[in-house]
Formats: C-alpha cells, sequence, structure tokens
C-alpha cells in the first residue's frame, strides 16, 4: 500500500525480565491481534531481552503504540533509533513479523559486525545499525526468516 501518511519508529529496548519461547508466543499472538486492529504492521527481534523494533502505520497509530511502549513497566531501557515519514509499508505482510535470525548471521553484514561478540545487544545499536537491521529484514536475505 502506498499513501504519503505513513510513519514507521524504530526502537531498542532492554526487557526487566526474559520471557520463556511459550511466553513470547502467547504476547505476540495479543499484539498482533491488536496491531491487526489499529492498521499498525511491523518487525519484532527479540534475543535474552533484547528487543529491537520497528513499527508503522498511520502517524498518529504508531506514535500511540510506541508511547504505551515506553511507558510498559517490562522495559527497563529503552531508546527510538529512528522515526520517519514513509510512503510505504517496509512489513505490510505482518501486523508484527518476528524475525528469526542468529548473532552470526547478523555479524555477516559489514554494519553489523558487532554482533559478533556474544554481549552485543540490540540495545548496543545506534541509528546506522537500525537502518541496516531494517533493510536486510525488508529487502535482503532474512525477509524469508519472519514468521
Amino acid at each position: 500500500m502506498r499513501t504519503p501518511h505513513l510513519a514507521q519508529i524504530g526502537y531498542v529496548s532492554a526487557l526487566r525480565e526474559y520471557p520463556s519461547r511459550a511466553a513470547l508466543d502467547t504476547l505476540l499472538s495479543g499484539w498482533r491481534r491488536r496491531n491487526a486492529e489499529h492498521g499498525i504492521t511491523g518487525l519484532l527481534l527479540y534475543d535474552a531481552g533484547s528487543v529491537f523494533q520497528l513499527i508503522e502505520g498511520f502517524p498518529e497509530d504508531v506514535v500511540r503504540l510506541y508511547d504505551a511502549i515506553a511507558r510498559d513497566p517490562r522495559h527497563s531501557f529503552i531508546a527510538r533509533l529512528s522515526q520517519a515519514a514513509t510512503c510505504e509499508r517496509s512489513f505490510g505482510d505482518w501486523s508484527l513479523g518476528l524475525g528469526r535470525v542468529t548473532a552470526r548471521e547478523l555479524a555477516a553484514v559489514p554494519a553489523l559486525q558487532r554482533f559478533a561478540d556474544p554481549a552485543f545487544r540490540y540495545w548496543h545499536c545506534d541509528e546506522l545499525m537500525a537502518e541496516a537491521l531494517v533493510a536486510a529484514f525488508t529487502t535482503g536475505p532474512w525477509r524469508r526468516s519472519i514468521v
């Protein structure tokens, strides 16, 4: 869908507690349902309490969702890395797609080489790394890893 009235926000966060795979799947189900009801699409990357997420949709809906996420007490840290107007959704096929890649796979992208360090987490990303993550999942090799 192409419209000049869309927005994207990308952020990173650290969670206070690490949900199990089953708990994450339950959370994803609810988030996906609510996102679909509000016209939100996007991508979530999660590893060991570390989160990268890109949310997209109509500007007021995206800002409202990001503000709610930023107030969520499950986060011990959150930082917005990007906010932009856009004409096209990058992840329009998913109300919340979960990207499944390993740190080793991420480190293969020159801009993401810091993922080779086992201690590196999504919350260590900067704006350039966020851009590289989005590009790799939008048109790059990992698009097929989104579920």
